[in-house]
């Protein structure tokens, strides 16, 4: 009775622990991430990462300190994964009885580990030996299972740090024309005159694109989600952010082409938003208080003003600007206190004067 238990254990562990990879790397739409091993162990050591993080007052350490979990995380995953297969097939091993045992007859719990993990390691040693056709498929299957781990291993790696880069690459050129700090009146500021209304445009439409590939692959691969930009004030969130406020601005005050691209891209990063907090597991609060409320409305304008911004908010118009903040700001003040990433004021001190373009602070 207790033979047959460990191995149903065994196998239902192996055969979770292989399907949690697969449906991780391979297939990683097929289940909702914080259903599976991965997306709860991410969510949990993430907490408890983020909450070390916060202590640390200095942006820069706590910059280095957050930007290692990302990367940590993928590697401690994965040997979660080894270690639980190496267990399953040690509780199989153990149930089969004399059927597998070692030189000196059979082998304890901890003895048949090690002979677990040299047999998925491949190593080879062989001083444990099958005496019949199941034990013989067991070890067969097991080494297989290591073959397919280091597989994996070889696949995931590269998949994150090129998605990475894509992101990032974008990143940078976003920051790049959002002053610095960045902000959406610095953005709206660069673009003002008529001449640049079509470089608006074009600008809009790529950060369309940027989000439809983070919605790709944020979406099948979460952990992205945690990997951070080179230096403090330059994360994805912050670009994300920019946009979306620019967005909302021209569509409640601008006309034409760009007010019409300003749409699509509203959409867009909406739908990422929505998508990725349910996706990390994250509640969004419909309560909370968002970046631009109507007592903040007389400081934004004037700041508008000061730098010359003709954006004809009206009444109407400036309830409809809340309107649209308050359906995304809900989602991106969720992330940032999730990720630890501040979100950039809508009413920055005015710049002295149009700031060479850069993205550092």
């Amino acid at each position: 009775m207790l033979a047959g238990l460990e191995f149903t254990l065994g196998v239902l562990i192996w055969c979770g622990t292989l399907w949690d990879g697969f449906a991780t790397i391979v297939l990683p739409r097929t289940v909702s991430p914080m259903r599976r091993l991965s997306g709860r162990f991410n969510r949990r050591s993430w907490q408890v990462w983020a909450v070390l993080g916060r202590r640390i007052r200095d942006q820069e350490q706590r910059l280095s300190f957050l930007a290692v979990y990302g990367p940590i995380s993928v590697m401690l995953l994965l040997i979660l994964w080894a270690w639980l297969i190496i267990f399953a097939w040690a509780l199989v091993y153990h149930s089969l009885g004399p059927s597998v045992q070692g030189a000196n007859g059979r082998l304890s719990f901890g003895a048949l580990l090690y002979a677990s993990a040299s047999t998925f390691l491949t190593l080879g040693m062989g001083d444990v030996t099958a005496a019949n056709a199941i034990g013989r498929s067991c070890l067969l299957l097991e080494a297989a299972s290591g073959y397919l781990f280091l597989a994996l291993v070889i696949t995931y790696m590269p998949v994150l740090e090129q998605a990475y880069g894509a992101r990032e690459v974008d990143n940078v050129l976003i920051l790049s024309r959002a002053g610095r700090p960045p902000n959406v009146l610095r953005l709206l500021h660069r673009y003002s005159t008529p001449d640049r209304a079509e470089i608006l445009r074009g600008y809009l439409h790529e950060a369309e694109r940027w989000m439809a590939e983070i919605l790709q692959t944020h979406l099948s691969h979460p952990v992205l989600s945690f990997y951070r930009a080179q230096h403090w004030g330059q994360s994805w969130l912050i670009s994300l952010t920019v946009v979306l406020d620019g967005c909302a601005l021209l569509m409640v005050s601008g006309t034409g082409l760009s007010a019409a691209q300003a749409r699509l891209t509203y959409r867009m990063g909406l739908g990422l938003l929505k998508d990725l907090t349910e996706a990390l597991g994250i509640t969004i609060d419909p309560r909370v208080r968002t970046r631009l409320t109507a007592s903040e409305l007389p400081t934004f304008l004037a700041a508008s003003e000061a730098l010359r911004l003709n954006l004809n908010l009206e009444p109407a118009a400036c309830e409809a600007l809340l309107r649209l903040v308050r359906r995304y700001d809900v989602y991106l003040l969720a992330l940032s206190e999730w990720l630890v990433i501040p979100l950039p004021s809508w009413t920055p001190p005015p710049p002295a004067g149009d700031e060479p373009d850069g993205c550092t602070e």
